[in-house]
């Protein structure tokens, strides 16, 4: 049983911090908050004078959430990282939120000079009023996410099956050289010259980028001082090799895999046993990429 939960808490899930999505949700808890609090109190005699408070508290309740939601990602980047984001750790955001949102609460009670319960005991109320429909809402929101990548991975399979198939042309022309890639270090002395065919991926690690390749079938690795920024400039003319996350640069020929999870895709490579992601910000050029080569 505890396996299980361990398990279900360390399930990769996607969140965006981002100020544009964050203020949406920020707006619905809001209405969420004065809905709730109209019809709690709409059996006491007075509650069409308590519309002002509760309008307050909800617009509280959005700015809380909202600054919670986004001031905390960047100020902690390592910890919100889209990478290694968590069921886990997206409950214990979720409470820290409710936290937030309960200390802006408190300093309006206090402003207004208005009576309130203890703190722990608000605090335990907010907990089961916001955290079930929070959480609840992130999990179906997810669910509907991994399904559809789920089904989106089986399609990029057969895509990928296509893209392994050899290239060969109806009518008997002379064959178009592949142009080369020439990859050079931040002093110009590293060079690195590889057709596209050679290359599987590149890792940014630092203030260097690691290059996957191929000499003969044998799989290298060569250490660049470069940003992958410039890797990506200098293999724009292929279209089979693409950016697919922040770290990662890919040959989309030399995929043999790919797999689904909330977050995006996860791509084996030929050659290679490492797994690479798919930001979520990159699946909608990765899905046309494809489209493209096959």
């Amino acid at each position: 049983m505890i396996e299980r939960i361990r398990k279900w808490l360390n399930q990769p899930l996607a969140e965006d911090f981002s100020w544009r999505t964050q203020g949406w949700l920020s707006v619905q808890a809001g209405l969420y908050v004065f809905l709730f609090l109209v019809v709690f109190n709409g059996g006491s005699g007075n509650w069409l004078s308590r519309l002002p408070i509760n309008a307050l508290l909800a617009v509280g309740c959005s700015v809380s959430s909202l600054l919670a939601n986004t001031v905390a990602a960047r100020l902690f980047p390592v910890w919100y990282d889209e990478d290694r984001w968590t069921v886990g750790r997206h409950a214990l955001h979720v409470l820290f939120v409710l936290f937030v949102v309960l200390v802006g609460n408190e300093f309006i009670l206090a402003a207004c000079q208005l009576p309130g319960p203890p703190f722990l005991t608000m605090y335990l109320m907010v907990t089961l009023i916001g955290f079930v429909p929070v959480f609840v809402g992130v999990m179906l929101a997810e669910r509907r996410r991994l399904t559809r990548n789920l089904a989106q991975a089986q399609q990029l399979n057969a895509q990928l099956d296509q893209l392994h198939q050899p290239n060969v042309p109806e009518t008997q022309s002379e064959p178009e050289l592949p142009t080369g890639i020439l990859l050079t270090g931040e002093t110009g002395k590293e060079r690195l010259s590889l057709l596209p065919n050679q290359l599987i991926y590149v890792e940014s690690v630092g203030n260097y980028v690691e290059v996957h390749w191929l000499n003969f079938m044998f799989p290298q690795k060569t250490v660049l001082r470069s940003t992958l920024k410039e890797v990506e400039a200098a293999t724009t003319h292929d279209p089979q090799l693409f950016r697919c996350h922040r770290a990662f640069l890919i040959n989309l020929r030399a995929v043999s895999h790919t797999t689904g999870n909330s977050r995006g895709y996860q791509l084996t490579m030929s050659g290679s046993n490492r797994e690479i992601p798919v930001s979520r910000s990159y699946l909608a050029a990765f899905n046309a990429r494809m489209a493209q080569l096959t």
